[in-house]
Formats: C-alpha cells, structure tokens, sequence
C-alpha cells in the first residue's frame, strides 16, 4: 500500500491510498481536482483516468471539506460522511453513503475503522486495511488524546499523526487571544509533548513508522517536532510531513509487514 500525501495542514488537507491490488480511495477534500492532479504527478502518479473508488471526509472544517463537490463532479464516486457531517447540499446533490464511528465498513477496497477524536467539529480518526493486511492510520484535528486511540493506531503498520504546534511558539506568537486558546484547548489540536505522549505508548505495537503532519507553519517547524516526538519513542521510526508538503509513503516499508516478510524470507533461506 501506498499514501500519498499531498497536503497536511490548515491550507488543505488531502490523502491518496493505493493498495496494491489497485484499490484506491481518497481521504479528506481540501484540495481541489486540479491541484490534486498536479501534486499527484509531482510524485509519480495520475489522478485521471484512473480515478479514486470512494471519497471519505473526516470531518466539515473547509481544510478537509471544501473541495467535496468539484471532487464529486470530477471523478463521480461516493462521499462517505458521518453523521456529525451535516453538509445538506451535499447530501442532497450527490452520493452519500452514511459511516458511523465503532463500526468497520468497506470503502473502495479497503475495511475501514473510525473513532471519535475530540476537536471542535465532530471528527474520527480512521485506519484503512488492504486485501494483504496493510494498514495505515491517520489522526489529525484533535485536542486530546482519547484512551483507545493508542491501541487504534497501534494496530497499524504506519500512521499520520497530528503535531500542530509547540506550546511556547503559540503563546509567543501573532495569533489573537481567542484562536491561541482554541488551538491549544481540549477541543483543538495537539501540541508536540501531546504527540510524543501518544508516541511513547506505540512503541512495541505493530506500529513502525509514525509520520508528523498538520504542522502549524506559524506556530510549530519540523526540527522542534522531530525533536520532541522522536526523543520519546526510540525504536519507532519518525518522520515529518512539512506543512502542505506532498510526499509518497511506502507502508509495507514502513511497517512491520515488511519486518514480517523479512522474517519468513530468513526462515526458509
């Protein structure tokens, strides 16, 4: 399984997952069709004609929504919403197909989880598994750690996961009083000590590779996130996804599916 990742951060939000039997679904909609095109191409693939098998939306903040129409019109395959998704003139002018938290569904190819996280939207985190048992997690938009989240993205081979901003460069910064408590409250988004907490606890889970995204670019930077999160969870590879950046992961790579096959290929050498 492949992940693109072709934006992470509050200037859009969007993820590409190609399995590797040629299942293909597309999370989050705040990029639209033209640009998804283009940054999909910067990293090797093609949007058209192929296309994506299903479109699943976290969450109605525009970073993740905005673009949900003209990708609807564009490549013609299901919205997943949930219900805290109200969205009704999406609902009423293209397919929607309901999915609700605690409940695994098949998208596209793929069995799909998703779990409530705390944020100031209704919102999940998912994890997607693939006909060979790949699984890849993504937790962004959350203001504090849930006790299940751990053991959630610790079923996975390779997740994104939130580290939006360091504490003193919020405070420091230019942001009004209001979105600075926003931000860093229990309903907004995870700070980088957050981030290394959940981290530490990963460590020894099937969950190898942990990829840093929806970075603050005015109140976070990639080194003080690497820095905080990587020091805290020896062991676990950690990696960051800049802010609005495009990148392709390799989950079997990444995960302990290839620590697996390397593991047979040793026992039958």
């Amino acid at each position: 399984m492949r992940a693109f990742v072709l934006s992470s951060g509050s200037s859009g939000n969007a993820l590409l997952l190609e399995a590797n039997d040629g299942a293909r679904i597309l999370v989050d909609a705040g990029l639209g069709p033209r640009v998804l095109t283009e940054r999909l191409r910067l990293l090797g693939a093609d949007l058209f004609p192929r296309g994506v098998d299903a479109i699943i939306l976290t969450h109605h903040h525009g970073d993740h929504f905005a673009h949900a129409e003209p990708l609807a019109r564009a490549l013609r395959v299901p919205l997943f919403l949930h219900p805290g998704i109200s969205a009704s003139r999406v609902r009423s002018r293209w397919e929607v197909r309901e999915y609700t938290a605690g409940t695994p569904f098949t998208a596209g190819g793929f069995e799909v989880r998703a779990m409530h996280v705390p944020h100031d939207a209704p919102q999940v985190a998912l994890s997607f598994t693939s006909s060979d048992d790949e699984r890849f997690g993504i937790a962004t938009d959350l203001g504090h750690v849930p006790p299940p989240l751990a053991p959630f993205l610790g079923a996975c081979d390779a997740a994104l996961l939130e580290a939006n901003y360091c504490p003193t460069m919020l405070a420091d910064g230019p942001y009004p009083r209001h979105l600075k408590q926003r931000i860093g409250g229990g309903f907004g988004h995870l700070a980088n000590e957050q981030t290394a907490d959940l981290a530490a606890r990963l460590v020894g889970t099937r969950l190898a590779a942990l990829y840093l995204g929806h970075l603050s670019r005015a109140n976070n930077t990639p080194a003080r996130a690497l820095e905080v999160v990587a020091g805290r969870c020896a062991g676990l590879a950690v990696r960051v996804v800049d802010h609005g950046v495009s990148r392709v992961i390799d989950v079997a790579k990444s995960g302990r599916a290839q620590a697996r096959a390397e593991q047979l290929a040793l026992a039958f050498a």
